[in-house]
């Protein structure tokens, strides 16, 4: 139902946010304010943005408004302006450094300007404004179901409620490491959003050498790496010593597709001496990423490293279905290409087992 769409507010600190949260908590609807430094991932931030009768007003959010959109498509949306120098004089009267503030602020203000620019239907409203009871009446049936509530304008204009800054620093230092990490995803996820569709001059699946992969596919790892829940870089903590030695060796390989140059997918591939038999070989995939650009592409690359695998001699491939990052409906993907059930492949972590 079109009542139902949550919304979120983007704004600068000290914008009279908190007040508006509690201005747009009114009937079922509950209105929540920098929800986000409660998510530890952005499934967290999916599964917020899903419930009935929720939203939110962010004030450190509006670089991510990309995301917004990806995670929940049919967002309401409302942009509040201050002006920057009062923005972060009032920052500076509560014991922060104007000097490092202003740099900041100018920043997540120009993200507002995306918003405004970039987004459809967006209401933008200036802080100013929100002290009337008109602009407030048009946040209000802008966000929430129902029509302006003029008594309960009255009651919650004169309150002067603001969000204690203390237990909020001292929150945000404690969280630090697990906020830098989601920061790190977000901005993964929003340059991967950014990415090119549409037609491609052709699609090259070839094998390619360890070295050369790993010259020009850091945009693929790092989305690969968002894609299970890890940092962007997480992929330069791999065993990529080991990775190099099995290549040598010719136990180890990669299927690649490439378009004008660049990568778009990969498909490790290691081969080994079969436990069931000294005169067979199996294989196995290891590591399976496309970045969705290209329809099909799993397939083919799947099909290519298949075909590599006979030229070799192989006997048996291994195709898991828990690879990470490669979709929910990998089975589909297998039985398309022949392959039959042989079971789940489960991972028990040693260091943690009792």
């Amino acid at each position: 139902m079109d009542g139902m769409r949550p919304f979120v507010v983007f704004a600068l600190p000290r914008s009279r946010t908190f007040w508006l949260s509690r201005f747009l908590s009114y009937g079922d609807w509950h209105c929540g304010h920098d929800e986000l430094r409660h998510a530890r991932s952005l499934d967290d931030v999916a599964s917020w943005l899903s419930q009935p009768c929720t939203g939110t007003i962010e004030t450190l959010a509006a670089p991510w408004w990309r995301l917004a959109q990806t995670l929940r498509s049919d967002l309401r949306i409302v942009v509040l302006r201050r002006p920057i120098p009062d923005v972060v004089a009032s920052l500076a009267r509560l014991g922060f450094d104007p000097a490092s503030m202003l740099p900041l602020m100018t920043r997540l203000d120009r993200k507002l300007d995306q918003i405004e620019a970039r987004l459809p239907g967006v209401l933008s409203i200036a802080f100013a404004e929100l002290a009337t009871e008109e602009t407030a009446a048009r946040v209000f049936e802008h966000c929430l179901p129902y029509r302006h509530d003029p008594e309960w304008y009255a009651l919650m204009a004169p309150r002067n409620l603001q969000i204690s800054m203390p237990p909020l620093i001292r929150y945000m230092r404690a969280y630090q490491s697990q906020l830098t990490k989601l920061t790190k995803i977000a901005k993964a996820r929003c340059i991967a959003e950014m990415r090119p569709t549409g037609e491609f001059d052709g699609v090259t699946i070839q094998e390619e050498t360890f070295e050369s992969v790993f010259r020009d596919g850091r945009h693929l790892f790092e989305a690969h790496c968002v894609a299970v829940g890890e940092t962007p870089d997480a992929w330069l903590g791999k065993n990529l010593p080991l990775m190099r030695q099995l290549e040598s060796m010719d136990a180890l390989f990669f299927t690649t597709a490439r378009s004008n140059g660049r990568l778009f997918g990969y498909l490790q591939t290691a081969i080994s001496p079969s436990l069931e038999s000294p005169e067979e070989q199996s294989a196995i995939n290891l590591l399976f990423f496309t970045d969705g650009s290209i329809p099909g592409l799993g397939l083919k690359l799947q099909r290519a490293s298949v075909a590599s695998l006979k030229a070799r001699g192989v006997d048996e491939l291994f195709l898991r279905a828990g690879v990470r990052g490669a979709g929910p409906r990998l089975d589909v993907l297998y039985r398309r290409m022949g392959a039959e059930d042989f079971g789940q492949m489960y991972r028990l972590n040693l260091k943690d087992a009792a």
